[in-house]
């Protein structure tokens, strides 16, 4: 067990790290990517701290102190009672071709928990934000080209989200080969609000809510190969998912008209490489997203359509010497991503969505870890697709692991 100055010194920290986070957020409204607002849903990057802080890298970076559920065979690895924790915040600031900016800024958090049955095999549970369908608020002014429409303004906020929920089982057949396999219940739940304001004609403001909610099920596999002494390889694979929703219209005169519709997320093809060598690691991966089955579903974002889209990932470790039996190696990190959004525009464009990530952290004695990562993104771009969007995202993770059993042989 985790002695307990180890765990005043967590708390000490976790206390620090909720405070720097609050002064992070500004104290307006809570907001997320702009590109939500206009119906687009903006994926994360599902990986632990520690590989956020490497372009976002979870396919084939083997860590036994932190766990991630995105590639199910890593969970194998582990030989303690170990659970991880992520908190991040946002700052965005967006702009359109009409030079409109917005600054904004949002959280979500991931879980994960894993309890080892054996040398061999694993069991595992979490929760995480699949997909941001934003809380954001857009107030833009309109007036109609033919001039029978009044000059008014259009409100539309958005909020909610799609999480998952995993359950995993992870087994290790051969001391360098472990297999793992994942079933997810995901379920959705947002909200839409539309408003006309007719401030110069004196015409009443009209008003009128969508409800969204749903649930579906989905699942996943992975292998993962270790290639002593230094290389790890990963593949991993995620079904397509079909949610059950419904969607709840309720207009201004409190009329209501309710139907059933079906929300679609891609299947998902990842294959990825770690070479660890002393204190450095190297590590890329790539993930082809399709979407071919899901030309029958209603999404949440209509626009242009989808695409097929590749999205990539490098990233760079450096562990420097120790710094004594508290804070252990002090790592450095560095990574890189292309992931475009499968969203197109009306006329058939893709929208590029680029980041580059920096991350650190120290150990919690020696039960645990805190990890820390500043993502800098940039999305679209206003002269091509009419929005552009930069943001900074710091993450905050914490990672600990539990003895099993007092046997030495369930025990790193």
């Amino acid at each position: 067990m985790m002695r307990a100055g180890t765990i005043q010194r967590a708390g000490s920290i976790l206390g620090v790290a909720a405070t720097a986070l609050a002064l992070w957020l500004p104290g307006a409204a809570v907001a997320d990517s702009q590109f939500g607002t206009n119906g687009l849903g903006v994926s994360n990057m599902i990986s632990h701290a520690r590989g956020w802080g490497m372009g976002g890298l979870s396919t084939a970076l083997d860590d036994s102190m932190r766990v991630s559920f995105s590639n199910p065979a890593l969970a194998a690895g582990q030989r303690q009672v170990s659970m991880a924790i992520l908190y991040a915040a946002d700052r965005r600031r967006a702009e359109d071709a009409g030079g409109d900016t917005r600054y904004n800024s949002s959280t979500f958090p991931y879980f994960a928990f894993l309890v080892p049955m054996g040398p061999r095999l694993g069991l595992g549970f979490g929760y995480n934000l699949e997909q941001d369908l934003s809380s954001a608020l857009t107030n833009s002014g309109l007036i109609a080209a033919s001039g029978d429409i009044p000059a008014h303004t259009r409100l539309f906020e958005r909020s909610g989200s799609v999480f998952r929920v995993p359950g995993v089982v992870a087994l290790r057949p051969h001391d360098n080969l472990y297999l793992g396999f994942r079933v997810d219940a995901f379920f959705a739940n947002a909200e839409e609000r539309f408003e006309l304001d007719f401030v110069e004609s004196g015409i009443e403001t009209t008003e009128e809510r969508v409800e969204i909610s749903g649930r579906g099920t989905g699942g996943g596999f992975g292998v993962a190969w270790k290639l002593p002494p230094h290389l790890s390889v990963g593949v991993s694979y995620a079904t397509s998912v079909t949610m059950n929703a419904s969607r709840r219209r309720i207009g201004m005169n409190g009329n209501i008209a309710s139907r059933d519709i079906d929300i679609g997320f891609p299947e998902r093809v990842s294959a990825g490489a770690t070479l660890r060598w002393n204190r450095f690691t190297l590590g890329g991966e790539v993930t082809q997203a399709k979407w071919e089955d899901l030309d029958d579903t209603e999404q949440l974002a209509p626009l242009g359509g989808y695409q097929d889209v590749t999205e990539w990932g490098v990233g760079f470790e450096f562990a420097e010497n120790h710094f004594g039996p508290f804070l252990g190696r002090f790592p450095w990190r560095v990574g890189f991503r292309s992931s475009p959004l499968s969203y197109v525009t009306l006329d058939g464009k893709t929208i590029d969505h680029y980041s580059f990530t920096f991350g650190s952290g120290f150990n919690l004695g020696r039960g645990g870890f805190c990890d820390l990562a500043l993502e800098y993104g940039l999305l679209g771009d206003a002269s091509t697709v009419g929005l552009e969007e930069n943001y900074y995202r710091f993450v905050v993770g914490f990672s600990g692991q539990e003895p099993w059993r007092k046997r030495k042989s369930y025990i790193d």
